[in-house]
């Protein structure tokens, strides 16, 4: 069974989430809590997975997470693939998010897996809503999947059939555009937004 504990500041929110992962019975449901005691009830309980209700990014857990947030695009965004520190899988949901919904990943992020419902991830993926002149263009999300799979200059500029010089112009845009100084920054963040995957 995957041991799981529940975080919710509102005893309502607690008693329907609670309900809902009780009914499956893959869960243990070792705990609940609100969010001051959320560090002591991870010491005392050891969960597998901990399911938590939020509306915003937060520090890394070294527990896999299932987040429930209103605007779920942001958490996926700020710390999907950025959580240093966490160990295992990690999932964010709407806070709407259905019984089935909510325990599948549960299930996922015992697994190891990350997850986000397709709405949360195409949210992430618009770039925010960012001004037209802050998004990236598709042939500079091109050349940050090449950064992604460590290319240098030269073979991107064979892969995309474009010269070197086109390479290092398209690569200080991406780095102006999402507000970063290193390939490393730019592949990070780009996976954070959506625009590719590793």
């Amino acid at each position: 069974m995957i041991r799981t504990l529940l975080a919710a500041e509102s005893p309502e929110r607690r008693a329907g989430l609670g309900s809902s992962l009780r009914a499956d019975e893959r869960l243990d449901l070792v705990g609940e809590t609100g969010a001051a005691g959320l560090a002591r009830a991870l010491a005392a309980l050891d969960p597998d997975v901990l399911v938590e209700v939020r509306a915003r990014p937060g520090a890394p857990l070294r527990v896999p997470t299932v987040v429930l947030a209103d605007e779920p695009r942001f958490v996926w965004a700020g710390e999907a693939f950025g959580g240093g520190g966490r160990r295992g899988g990690f999932a964010v949901l709407g806070a709407d998010a259905s019984a089935e919904e909510l325990v599948a990943a549960v299930v996922a992020v015992a697994a190891g897996l990350v997850a986000a419902q397709p709405r949360v991830l195409a949210a992430a993926g618009s770039d925010f809503d960012a001004p037209e002149s802050e998004r990236l263009s598709p042939r500079e999300v091109d050349v940050l999947g090449e950064l992604a799979r460590g290319a240098p200059n030269k073979r991107i500029a064979a892969r995309l059939g474009i010269s070197e010089h086109t390479v290092k112009f398209h690569i200080a845009s991406i780095f102006a555009k999402l507000g970063v100084s290193s390939r490393t920054e730019a592949v990070t963040y780009g996976v954070r937004l959506g625009l590719i995957m590793l």
